[in-house]
């Protein structure tokens, strides 16, 4: 009788250590799978970054403003001011 009872425990220690190995692995792809997330977002934020630096660049929003949309600087003899 006492050899059945250490074949069960040791089977029950047996598919512990498998669920344990099994649980570490599906961690550890979640783990890379969240790093791989985290790193495209870093990537992200760092070129959105650069564009506002780049977008906030008057000569760059003056030169858009030409070549998208046609727009050109004023000149004061352009302006009319209305009298009341």
């Amino acid at each position: 009788m006492p050899i059945f009872k250490i074949m069960f425990l040791t089977a029950i220690l047996a598919f512990g250590v498998v669920w344990v190995r099994i649980e570490v692995n599906r961690s550890g792809r979640t783990i890379g799978q969240l790093q791989n997330e985290v790193d495209i977002k870093k990537a992200r934020n760092q070129y959105l970054k650069l564009e506002i630096l780049r977008l906030s660049n008057p000569d760059a929003i003056s030169r858009q403003a030409q070549e998208q949309f046609g727009l050109v600087p004023i000149h004061p003899t352009h302006v009319v001011v209305l009298d009341k």
